[in-house]
């Protein structure tokens, strides 16, 4: 699944504040969570807003499928190969799904098998209208990874990691 096949009511859909909103925090430095649009991730912004900052494609969310599970995160696509699923956990349901996950794109947080500590907690709830079924994320945050996550975490970076 793409976000570029996705039909524009989806897309006008998940642009509105008041039905779609993220509680984010986009972790290690950051000094207080926030809530954004969805819109940030979705479309990209006219270039006349913000005639200094150019955004492409790249810098949008995408969908990546954990498990047979389609998920809109609000990362970037180039994260995408830096993100690893740890654990996915869907509600009895089906309606909801928590995945913790490691993102090392941000190689300078990643430099020794400790580092691997640190995690993303995502929930994700099923979107079901106009024909489409994906779960979206309502919360994204920086967490520490624990016990067998902290292992399996631990596992990913050792291949990661240069050798020597």
């Amino acid at each position: 699944m793409k976000l570029a096949d996705l039909p524009k009511e989806v897309i006008d859909d998940l642009c509105q504040e008041d039905n779609w909103r993220l509680d984010i925090d986009p972790g290690f430095d950051a000094k207080h969570e926030f809530w954004m649009s969805w819109r940030n991730f979705i479309k990209l912004p006219e270039s006349s807003l913000f005639p200094s900052y150019q955004m492409s494609e790249d810098d949008l969310a995408d969908f990546l499928n954990f498990n047979g599970f389609n998920i809109l995160l609000p990362v970037s696509r180039s994260h995408h190969p830096s993100i690893e699923l740890i654990r996915l956990i869907p509600s009895a349901d089906a309606k909801t799904i928590t995945l913790y996950l490691h993102d090392s794109f941000f190689e300078d947080w990643f430099r020794s098998e400790q580092d691997a500590r640190y995690g993303f907690l995502a929930v994700a709830d099923r979107y079901e209208k106009f024909g489409c079924n994906f779960y979206l994320a309502s919360y994204y945050h920086f967490c520490y990874l624990l016990n067998d996550d902290y292992e399996a975490a631990k596992r990913i970076m050792q291949q990661k990691l240069p050798k020597g």
